[in-house]
């Protein structure tokens, strides 16, 4: 479907460019086969570049000749990167150092058709390995083009590391797909904590990027500074849950934002907001490949694609652990997590999550964490955006909104959760049991 889809483009548009180096739909194909013939003694290939054209070639020059592709997240540690090439038992890498042997001389049972290994970032040990065919990965970019339409082909800008699958899935396979240029700045274009992401923005005149709620947040400040961003038409937030209410600030601050739900089991994403059917507070209707139902609470994808982990296949439904809702008119909603709900010691059954989208609504709270589990109250983690800020008064704020059995009665200021730090995964979410787990120990 990609390669078909590549074939069908202007020849003479711009496919691929980043600082170095510019590809053309017409000079697309030969490029993927130059590095597919490198590719004749490999049977498992890491890729561990930063954001550029050649990442994406050899993604599908991968692709195309059926060898599993392993990519390597920048902000995975030295040990997760040498667990992930372990455990998928890597056969060559491609770094910036060229394309070498790993010397790993295991191998291991991958699920058949298996096009992709793709490691979760661990919410409290080491990554997981994620397979995924090729099919699965075409189904969520094919919907996503569909659901769009030819009125949002323009330019995608990559601001997420292509390890990331929402960015490779969802951002080039489906922008590949629909005919859009596609920019690939490198990461540290972007600036420590994405400082330039409203100039990349400009300047590349993006009409299309994929954002995490963190980098959402860093978007809007920057804008109320330097002013508005009229190329873009969308702008797709996910990796963790969204407050409605950030929503709602971006776009008025004329931001076209529209909230998704994805998993990486399911090839990244599985429901998506959209201009033509969109509802705020819910993370949109089911793309069109998915089918899925909640039981007993719990969100259950009925054909997730995936074909297990490493060591692990699996067949029929995923039970995703999300606890959700899905409406008569199809639109899902996401109230937390199955594994993280505290029970207080009055016996309520709380998802933290709820409590900090309402938390986090407070323009002066930059990251926070609720916990609790068999307290007789919730206490809340704040990393506060300055440090003037009225903490007391802006948890009074917040509590408002919220039934008494949910308010957050204690608190306690925290440095900023970062990857540097292990505290935040790539995605964007908070790594809560190491956290607790720092707070247990002060």
């Amino acid at each position: 479907m990609i390669f078909n889809s590549i074939n069908q483009h202007a020849p003479g548009k711009i496919a691929l460019q980043d600082e170095q180096q510019t590809v053309y739909y017409r000079d697309l194909k030969a490029e993927i086969a130059d590095r597919a013939e490198q590719l004749s003694q490999v049977s498992t290939l890491a890729i561990a570049l930063d954001n550029s054209v050649d990442w994406v070639l050899w993604d599908l020059a991968a692709l195309s000749v059926g060898v599993v592709c392993v990519p390597i997240p920048p902000f995975f540690s030295p040990e997760q990167r040498d667990h992930t090439l372990s455990q998928a038992a890597v056969s060559h890498i491609i770094s910036p150092d060229g394309l070498v042997a790993t010397g790993i001389q295991h191998t291991v049972a991958l699920p058949e058709t298996t096009a992709k290994v793709t490691f979760t970032s661990g919410t409290t040990g080491q990554p997981k390995g994620v397979c995924l065919p090729q099919r699965a990965m075409e189904n969520v970019a094919h919907s996503i083009e569909q659901v769009l339409g030819q009125d949002f082909v323009g330019t995608h800008l990559c601001s997420l590391p292509l390890a990331v699958l929402l960015e490779n899935v969802a951002g080039v396979y489906a922008a590949l797909i629909a005919g859009c240029t596609i920019r690939l700045p490198s990461l540290t274009a972007f600036g420590q904590n994405y400082d330039c992401l409203h100039q990349q923005i400009a300047e590349t005149a993006a009409t299309s990027i994929i954002l995490v709620p963190e980098v959402l947040r860093i978007l809007l400040a920057q804008i109320a500074q330097k002013g508005p961003l009229p190329s873009l038409k969308f702008i797709a937030v996910g990796g963790s849950k969204t407050d409605a209410n950030l929503i709602q600030m971006a776009r008025q601050m004329g931001l076209p934002v529209y909230e998704g739900y994805g998993l990486s089991e399911c090839a990244s994403v599985v429901s998506l907001n959209t201009p033509d059917n969109d509802r705020p507070g819910s993370v949109g209707k089911l793309l069109h490949h998915v089918a899925a139902s909640v039981e007993a609470g719990e969100i259950s994808i009925h054909n997730p694609g995936f074909l297990g982990y490493i060591g692990q296949s699996t067949t029929g439904s995923f039970n995703t652990e999300d606890l959700g809702a899905l409406d008569a008119e199809g639109f899902l909603s996401i109230t937390g997590r199955k594994k993280n709900v505290l029970i207080t010691s009055y016996g309520r059954n709380i998802s933290p999550e709820w409590v900090e989208a309402s938390l986090l609504c407070q323009p002066e709270i930059a990251q926070t964490v609720v916990y609790g589990d068999a307290q007789p109250h919730l206490s809340a983690l704040i990393v506060p955006v300055s440090a003037n800020a009225d903490i007391q008064q802006v948890i009074l704020k917040a509590n408002a909104g919220l039934p008494e059995y949910a308010q957050i009665r204690d608190y306690s200021l925290a440095e900023p959760f970062t990857l540097a730090n292990g505290l935040l995964t790539g995605t964007g979410r908070p790594r809560r049991a190491k956290i607790l787990e720092r707070l247990n120990q002060i």
